[in-house]
């Protein structure tokens, strides 16, 4: 019997040493209207999604070492490796003065998809690594280290992607207003096509703006793409979800006019349309990535007809936002 006690014992110990000591999630985010507009100065419309990743910090089994490892995307780095990834973990943890731990993330979206995975994982490993040395409250910190890491990858990162990470609502995001949380009357579902091709937004955006030089029109048409982001505003505050699909139409019709549209990205759209959707779009940088659908009543019709044309997808909340509700107390877990 006190070898069975102490074996039992033994056994509560280790597992009370791999205990979680933090926990971390950031959201998964769509453009709704106006990606590329944005970069000319004109207004987007995002939304921090349910859809995310979640990040758990446990004590480093190698002194001096902090590690993460992502699963879903075969994915390993480490402080010192002197990849992407591993000197944005290296930001983060200097920031939030949370050395020698281990992160685990179970992510839920795709990386390179348009979907903002980096802010999304950014976050979710700088709360953990706030939780785990007892600095959850430490906002300033956590806002630090997210765009400490997004520099990392993006060099001058505009901020829409880290802001939808960490609120999880919808917002209208310019350059020179930055990020105002949008009210959405009602929640409302998406689906999201995967195209298995990945995006390239430097090389997106740069071809838009030669396009905008050499073609004076192409500035309208950015210009158009803004206002239609405040058109979309105006419904989600409506509960219009027929009117905000007829918009996700007409500006997906604008993106393909500025090339940025794909073979892939058009089988997705006219899928959905086909299966029921009132509206669908490419979302994100274009080229590759993923197509946001609308589709009452007939969502998983559209998951299906994406799977029948060799695409995988999956569905994703909006959430409901008072007018003028604090984006910060609605962020922070996954719904």
């Amino acid at each position: 019997m006190s070898g069975d006690t102490g074996g039992a014992a033994e056994a509560a110990a280790e597992a009370e040493e791999d205990a979680p000591l933090g926990r971390g999630f950031g959201h998964g985010k769509v453009i709704l209207i106006g990606e590329h507009a944005v970069v000319h100065g004109h207004a987007a419309l995002a939304a921090g999604i349910s859809t995310g990743i979640a990040v758990e910090a446990r004590a480093g089994r190698t002194p001096g070492e902090t590690r993460l490892r992502v699963p879903a995307w075969n994915l390993e780095a480490s402080v010192g490796d002197g990849t992407p990834v591993g000197r944005a973990l290296e930001a983060i943890v200097r920031r939030i003065e949370a050395p020698g731990l281990d992160f685990v993330a179970d992510a839920r979206i795709p990386s390179r998809a348009g979907l903002g995975s980096s802010a999304a994982m950014s976050v979710a490993i700088a709360r953990a690594a706030a939780a785990a040395v007892g600095r959850a409250d430490a906002t300033d910190a956590i806002d630090a280290a997210v765009m400490a890491a997004e520099e990392v990858f993006h060099g001058s990162p505009s901020g829409i992607d880290a802001a939808a990470a960490k609120s999880g609502v919808t917002g209208r995001f310019t350059r020179a207003t930055g990020w105002q949380p949008v009210p959405v009357l009602q929640k409302i579902t998406i689906c999201v096509g995967l195209s298995g091709r990945p995006r390239d937004t430097a090389a997106q955006v740069a071809a838009v703006g030669r396009l905008r030089d050499r073609l004076p029109a192409a500035g309208e048409v950015l210009a158009l793409l803004g206002r239609l982001a405040d058109d979309g505003g105006a419904a989600l505050a409506k509960g219009d979800v027929d009117g905000l699909g007829r918009i996700m139409d007409a500006a997906h019709g604008l993106l393909a006019a500025l090339r940025l549209s794909s073979p892939e990205l058009e089988t997705l759209v006219h899928a959905a349309r086909a299966a029921g959707a009132v509206g669908a779009k490419l979302t994100g940088a274009g080229g590759g990535g993923a197509v946001i659908a609308l589709a009452p009543g007939h969502a998983r019709d559209v998951l299906a007809r994406w799977r029948a044309a060799g695409y995988e997808g999956f569905l994703a909340d909006i959430v409901a936002a008072p007018a003028g509700g604090p984006a910060a107390a609605i962020g922070g877990a996954p719904r």
